[in-house]
């Protein structure tokens, strides 16, 4: 009995003892709580998806994606907790190419002291495809043909195929690429570089989007030679006899500069050229230009009938005469008169020497305007020289500026009344000399007199 009270006495004091100590737990807690409280903070995490050697990633489109997560833990430890503290990865060991494989996010934690709570997303789904590199074969199309008397050899192409490097699926679906060259009667050797396009294997135009390219051209070389029984041959132009004296020949031209003639193939070996007709000049003194015949050796003939047209050029000699010329006033005032100096000028012009030659004396004339200007001495107008518009050019005229003193114009009228009688002829002279003595200008003076009123009476001698 003794011993039963005695375990149930101990068996209460752990009781006690332990609800004390709970107790004291709880009121530790509560006390560390209100200092230290339990937050949760979301965090982003980079993740960073692993792509193998040799492969293209296709789904997700970026590379580079985030997870978002939340933690959970005392304030203390999570104002400290950044992005940095965490890692997130994904084990891509069992993705196979061409599928779609949701693959799970991993996210640890660098450090402790925060419960990763929630995650999102969970994982991800990957889609890789195998990289792979395909030589494909190029093509050449050949449009038009080469001239009438000349063969094509083989084409050449370099490179001989273009290494294509993308996903698999869309490299192996590739068939071979095409340069188009288009000839146009050609009678050399062509040399071109030209773009490619690429076709499946149904004869579609197939996008080259995400793949590489070791070229995106192609040289292609077609040789081109002359038959055996056709050579292009040069034209000569044939001409007999010279311009006009002081005309010259400027140019020749000939179109076309070369035919096609057939014959054997050892006397078209030794043919240098083919000469048109002679052409006659003689006495020309314009252009000439007008169709004409080849002169052909036996045996040689045009491939086929082509028009020949010869322009000969032809121009005067050109050069410079001197003319000396009296200078004109021109827009004087009626009551005006002008001095100029100097009277004479010097014209140098240039042209043809023909034109020059045949310039008629009133044909060249210097003159100077004078409108607007008052009474005084002007320095400095320059004469203008006047001449055919025939291909002639002024060169100088010296002196380059001249002078011009402009006076009044005197006109006198005198009425002279005398008594005198004037009964002689020699009275009369007298009487005039005397009057035209007294007039102040150079100009010719004019009597006008009437001999009946001379007679036993005052007369009236008018100046004009």
């Amino acid at each position: 009995m003794k011993i039963l009270r005695a375990f149930i006495n101990l068996i209460s004091g752990l009781t006690t003892l332990l609800l004390s100590l709970l107790l004291a737990v709880i009121i530790w807690v509560t006390a560390t709580q209100a200092n230290d409280p339990t937050i949760i903070k979301p965090l982003q995490i980079p993740v960073t998806i692993p792509i193998p050697s040799g492969s293209a990633l296709i789904t997700p489109a970026n590379p580079e994606l985030n997870v978002t997560i939340t933690v959970e833990g005392p304030a203390s430890i999570l104002d400290d907790i950044s992005r940095d503290d965490f890692s997130a990865s994904i084990d891509i060991a069992s993705v196979e190419f061409g599928s779609d494989t949701a693959v799970n996010i991993l996210v640890q934690q660098i450090g402790a002291g925060a419960t990763i709570t929630s995650q999102d997303p969970l994982n991800v789904v990957i889609h890789l495809e195998q990289l792979v590199t395909v030589d494909i074969p190029i093509e050449a199309e050949i449009r038009g043909e080469v001239a009438r008397g000349h063969s094509m050899g083989a084409i050449s192409l370099n490179p001989l195929t273009i290494a294509v490097t993308g996903i698999e699926s869309e490299v192996t679906a590739l068939d071979f690429a095409q340069a188009t060259i288009f000839l146009n009667n050609d009678r050399e050797t062509l040399i071109e570089t030209r773009p490619l396009i690429f076709y499946d294997a149904q004869g579609q135009v197939a996008s080259l989007r995400d793949l590489q390219l070791s070229s995106r051209d192609v040289e292609v070389t077609i040789p081109v030679s002359e038959a055996a029984d056709f050579a292009e041959k040069i034209i000569t132009i044939d001409l007999v006899g010279e311009p006009a004296s002081g005309y010259r020949i400027l140019s020749t031209a000939i179109e076309p500069s070369t035919v096609l003639v057939q014959g054997r193939p050892t006397q078209l070996d030794v043919l240098t050229n083919v000469q048109t007709e002679p052409i006659d000049i003689t006495g020309l003194v314009e252009t000439f230009e007008a169709p004409v015949a080849l002169d052909l050796p036996d045996g040689i003939e045009l491939d086929e009938f082509t028009e020949i047209v010869v322009t000969v050029e032809i121009a005067p000699f050109q050069s410079t005469q001197t003319f000396r010329r009296i200078v004109e006033v021109q827009g004087l005032g009626d009551d005006l008169e002008a001095e100029i100096s100097p009277q004479t000028v010097r014209i140098v012009l240039f042209g043809p020497s023909p034109i020059l030659q045949a310039l008629g004396e009133n044909e060249v004339s210097v003159s100077v305007d004078l409108f607007g200007l008052d009474v005084g001495t002007h320095s400095g107008l320059a004469p203008d020289a006047d001449f055919p518009d025939r291909g002639i050019e002024l060169r100088s005229i010296e002196p380059a500026v001249i002078s011009a003193n402009i006076t009044q114009t005197v006109t006198m009228t005198q009425e002279i009344t005398s008594s005198v009688e004037i009964t002689t002829t020699s009275q009369i002279k007298q009487l005039l000399t005397w009057q035209l003595t007294q007039t102040e200008t150079a100009q010719e003076e004019t009597a006008v007199f009437y001999p009946s009123r001379f007679i036993n009476k005052p007369q009236e001698l008018i100046i004009l």
